[in-house]
């Protein structure tokens, strides 16, 4: 009874905490709430396709050389600023993972919101959607379509698909398969309710944003420690140009060279062990993707992007010739396939290629890198 009566007496203390939590949040300044906001709390579950960004939100991001804000639309795509999309004539839609949602960078950087610039110049009867968010892979890009599409009912008239050599081994290990009804089977929670709980508690307490900073505990050592390390002003540039000191050596030896899962790209028993099976259910997932958006009559156009791993090691042809070989099955009057190899030619060597378009100790776009997939793609597509 004892047991029983502390725990009453604990749930209506919590209820009362929380709900005083979320009515002072909800009061507080979006620029201060913005500037308390963790990330996390804005990389919000999906029922349908795992993950997903939360809509209208706006927080700040450290990935890359600067702390940088990030803001989405009422459709929870990344955008130059929160705002309701109102659809026009011609709709496209990127969806790709982290390199398609531009990580480390302002929306305006990236090579989706350098398209919208682009076009819009000339046309105002146009509308550019970023539907990437990273971690993606195949499987999301199937069933987040669908979804769009299907139950959202969006009126997209082209969508681009950014495929990278990680969604590949995401396909294979990360995330299940996707049922009749397109929705992806993962080992998440699946619970529409309990989601939906999680992701009110993520954007609407200021608990989660404390426990979401010292959770796990290994992160508290460094945050202590944070509180001890002189701050540097040092801006985009001034990093960027400090890193670029690095030597060759020093970028031959870094380790997301040889993650697994980029594995299958360089050895063949890996390759046979599990990378086939994994090109194949991509290429599957992409099959299933051209015949939803057939149906609706929209222009499909994917892009099998070359990141660092492959510019910097040495792929077996046969492998890279069996992807792209995969890649090409794919097309057919309404969908195209390209390679995005082109951005970094024409530099001296791999290395140079690395420093000037990556995020040094990263395989993310930077800047530059991003403004070269822009210009490419727009020369391999004709938006007009």
């Amino acid at each position: 009874m004892n047991f029983l009566l502390f725990l009453k007496k604990f749930l209506i203390v919590l209820s009362i905490y929380l709900s005083l939590d979320i009515i002072f949040f909800y009061f507080l300044p979006i620029d201060l709430k913005s500037k308390l906001y963790n990330n996390r709390a804005h990389r919000i579950k999906s029922f349908y396709y795992h993950h997903d960004l939360r809509p209208m939100a706006s927080f700040y991001d450290h990935w890359g050389y600067e702390k940088y804000q990030i803001f989405t639309n009422n459709l929870g795509f990344k955008d130059k600023n929160n705002r309701k999309i109102n659809f026009k004539n011609r709709n496209l839609l990127f969806i790709g993972d982290s390199f398609t949602e531009g990580v480390g960078i302002k929306y305006e950087d990236t090579f989706v919101g350098l398209i919208e610039s682009k076009l819009k110049e000339k046309n105002d009867n146009i509308e550019i959607l970023n539907a990437g968010v990273q971690s993606y892979s195949t499987s999301i890009y199937l069933s987040k379509i669908h979804y769009l599409l299907n139950i959202k009912k969006l009126p997209i008239t082209d969508i681009v698909v950014v495929v990278s050599g990680g969604d590949i081994f995401d396909d294979a290990y990360k995330y299940l398969d996707i049922d009749e009804n397109f929705i992806l089977n993962h080992v998440d929670h699946k619970n529409k309710i309990v989601i939906n709980l999680i992701n009110f508690f993520k954007s609407n307490t200021l608990i989660y944003q404390v426990i979401s900073r010292i959770t796990p505990p290994k992160v508290i050592p460094g945050l202590i420690k944070s509180l001890f390390i002189k701050k540097t002003s040092l801006n985009y540039d001034e990093k960027e140009n400090k890193l670029l000191k690095i030597s060759n050596d020093e970028i031959s030896k870094m380790s997301f060279l040889y993650l697994q899962d980029y594995n299958y790209l360089f050895s063949k028993d890996e390759f046979d062990k599990w990378g086939k099976n994994a090109i194949d259910k991509s290429i599957n997932n992409l099959k299933e993707l051209s015949k939803i958006v057939e149906k609706k009559n929209i222009n499909l156009n994917i892009f099998y992007l070359y990141e660092p791993a492959i510019i910097l090691r040495e792929p077996d042809i046969a492998v890279l010739t069996y992807i792209k070989d995969s890649f090409k099955s794919l097309e057919t009057n309404s969908v195209s396939f390209f390679e995005l190899n082109d951005y970094f030619k024409g530099y001296k060597d791999k290395y140079e290629v690395y420093k000037n378009l990556f995020f040094i100790n990263d395989i993310h776009l930077n800047k530059k890198g991003n403004k070269q997939v822009f210009e490419e793609i727009l020369k391999k597509i004709n938006f007009k």
